[in-house]
């Protein structure tokens, strides 16, 4: 029902941009992307999962998972495939917990440290957008803004450094679930060098999704200002992430017509930006598929077949 519903609103939100915008304007904007653009946009979405797998994988040994890194990655983009395919982002971090956590025997602690991973990526996306705001300007994003996400930054890092402390204080010391929340508090380090390791990991990826946008712009022959971007696109990446639609699809589409169009790009390029974001995407994701498909790891293949039908047996009794 929840699925049914996020795809509802995409379509809703879709509709919505789409009626902006003239269809045969769109059709020849669809169909001008340069194939060795499209190439490009899929490789470096690509690279910059795997890259958000690597961090994943840091956060995980924080809390004494111990698994090789290849493992997280399959982990990761078959939470992908199911995020993009299946049962939405929530049932896709709960796959690639329940697959890294099951050979450890740790779930809670991989889920939290699929948590951990969405907060701190998304408090380090918020502090492009807030430090970029400072150096060049809100550019045309409203003053909300300017609250919004620097409250919302001071939260996050005040959860993250003091919530699991006073999470600790509240249970018995020696007893199982005392033990149990020390081991999922690990997951949130709080030492500088991890945190500075694991941010820096974070704004690479970050950038490197905010440059995506330049060099779909180049594929249409226009370039965007990097000071807009750094400012529209974390609050765009941001919106699109909330479990409110499936995929981002139609906000992020919003997003761009809000943001970029019609002074930066023609609002029919801003409709192809999603199209191409949309396909990077779901191939990145089919490749948690295939790999779940062609894998030799016959250990491997079990697990994740495990969680997909827990995660289908659950979809059915909600």
């Amino acid at each position: 029902m929840k699925l049914l519903i996020k795809i509802f609103i995409s379509l809703a939100m879709l509709t919505l941009a789409v009626r902006l915008v003239d269809l045969n304007e769109l059709k020849h904007s669809l169909l001008s992307i340069p194939l060795p653009t499209l190439a490009m946009v899929v490789v470096i979405f690509f690279f910059g999962q795997l890259l958000s797998s690597y961090k994943w994988w840091i956060l995980a040994r924080s809390g004494s998972i111990e698994a090789p890194w290849l493992l997280a990655a399959k982990a990761y983009f078959l939470g992908m495939a199911v995020n993009c395919f299946g049962f939405g982002t929530v049932g896709g971090d709960l796959a690639r917990a329940l697959v890294l956590g099951r050979k450890s025997k740790k779930k809670a602690t991989a889920l939290a440290s699929v948590f951990a991973d969405r907060v701190h990526g998304m408090t380090v996306l918020a502090a492009i957008g807030v430090v970029s705001i400072a150096f060049v300007g809100r550019q045309h994003i409203g003053r909300e803004y300017l609250v919004l996400l620097p409250a919302c930054i001071t939260a996050v890092v005040a959860a993250w450094y003091f919530g699991p402390r006073f999470a600790l204080a509240a249970l018995p010391k020696g007893g199982a679930l005392h033990k149990h929340m020390e081991q999922i508090a690990q997951v949130f380090p709080r030492d500088p060098a991890t945190v500075t390791y694991i941010s820096l990991i974070s704004l690479v990826f970050h950038l490197l999704q905010i440059g995506l946008h330049q060099v779909m712009a180049a594929g249409f022959g226009i370039q965007i200002p990097w000071a807009v971007l750094l400012v529209t696109i974390p609050v765009i990446n941001i919106l699109s992430s909330l479990p409110i639609s499936w995929n981002g699809l139609g906000v992020r589409e919003n997003g761009y017509l809000f943001f970029l169009a019609p002074q930066f790009v023609a609002r029919e390029h801003a409709i192809a930006f999603g199209a191409m974001w949309l396909l990077a995407m779901a191939i990145s994701s089919a490749i948690g598929a295939l790999v779940l498909v062609l894998s030799k790891d016959l250990t491997w293949k079990a697990q994740s077949g495990r969680v997909m039908r827990e995660l289908f047996n659950e979809r059915l009794s909600s």
